[in-house]
C-alpha cells in the first residue's frame, strides 16, 4: 500500500458489512425497467431508506396513504374483471395491487370519497398499505401480494370516475349485489 494512501484518513463507522448493506440497499433503490423506486416512496411520504431496507430484507413495506394517493379496495373476481374492461379501453390504470383483501386501484387523493358500491371501500389518510417491492409483478408474489400493474415513474393514477364505472360493470357482470357481501 502506498504511503498517501495510507496517510488517508477511514472514515469512521463504516466496516465491510456496512459497504455491503448500503450496496443491497441501493439495488432495492435501484430501478426495475429504469424506474427508481425512491421516487415513488418519497412521493407518499414514506422514510425512504427504512422502506428500501424493508424491501432489501424481503418484507412487505408500509406506505401512508392519503398523500400523494388514495386507494379504493374491491373484491378480487371484480378487481380482474375491472383490470380487464379499463385496459380493453385503454383508460390509465395506474398501480394496481393484489392482496388475500381483494385488488388495489390507486387514486388521487380525495377522488373516491363518495364512492357507494357494494364490496368497495377507500383507504385514505391515517391508513397504511403494505406492499411489495414494485420489482414483484403477476406472476411473482411476496407474502400472497403482487402487483397486476406496477408503480411507473410517470405520476399516473387510475381515473376515479372510470374506476368506478368499471367496477359498476364488473359487479353487473359478476352478479355481486348488496346482499352477496
Amino acid at each position: 500500500m502506498s504511503e498517501a494512501r495510507e496517510a488517508q484518513p477511514r472514515r469512521p463507522g463504516r466496516s465491510p458489512a456496512d459497504h455491503i448493506r448500503r450496496a443491497n440497499i441501493a439495488d432495492a433503490a435501484s430501478g426495475f425497467d429504469g424506474f427508481p423506486a425512491v421516487e415513488w416512496v418519497r412521493e407518499c411520504g414514506a422514510n425512504v431508506s427504512e422502506t428500501l431496507r424493508t424491501w432489501q430484507n424481503g418484507q412487505l413495506a408500509e406506505l401512508p396513504v392519503g398523500r400523494a394517493w388514495n386507494v379504493v379496495r374491491v373484491p378480487s373476481q371484480e378487481g380482474w374483471e375491472v383490470v380487464r374492461h379499463m385496459s380493453a379501453v385503454a383508460s390509465p390504470l395506474g398501480p394496481v395491487l393484489l392482496t388475500p383483501d381483494g385488488v388495489h386501484f390507486f387514486v388521487p387523493v380525495d377522488s373516491a370519497n363518495d364512492w357507494d358500491l357494494p364490496g368497495a371501500s377507500v383507504l385514505g389518510p391515517n391508513e397504511v398499505l403494505l406492499v411489495p417491492h414494485p420489482s414483484v409483478v403477476a406472476p411473482h408474489t411476496q407474502d400472497s401480494m403482487t402487483w397486476i400493474v406496477a408503480p411507473r415513474p410517470e405520476p399516473r393514477l387510475a381515473d376515479a370516475a372510470d374506476l368506478y364505472g368499471a367496477y359498476a360493470s364488473a359487479i353487473a357482470i359478476t352478479g355481486t349485489s348488496r346482499g352477496d357481501r
